[in-house]
């Protein structure tokens, strides 16, 4: 059972080499409709759309910005520490899966 806090997948989480960001990547690879993923974003009260184009999503979660592509990775910026980075990726994935 996944509880409130997981993602349905497994996540890697680094701290890219400019230390501005968290970069977070599935395990398993995805490829994501950007169109669908962007509707159920449009639902959920957690997460603002700022730019959508057919490869990437920019959206606010709270503090958070984060830069999500078409593969499944995402650049997570204004988060404090990694555990914070893992749990937006968590909502993100978890409004979009």
């Amino acid at each position: 059972m996944i509880s409130k806090d997981e993602s349905p997948l497994p996540l890697f989480v680094k701290l890219c080499s400019d230390k501005a960001a968290f970069e977070v990547r599935t395990k398993q690879g995805l490829s994501l409709n950007m169109d669908e993923v962007k509707r159920r974003l449009q639902e959920s009260a957690e997460h603002k759309i700022v730019v959508h184009t057919p490869y990437i999503i920019i959206l606010k979660s709270g503090n958070a910005e984060t830069t999500l592509s078409k593969d499944g990775r995402m650049l997570i910026k204004r988060v404090s520490n990694e555990a914070e980075a893992t749990e937006v990726a968590h909502q993100i994935l978890r409004t979009i899966l």
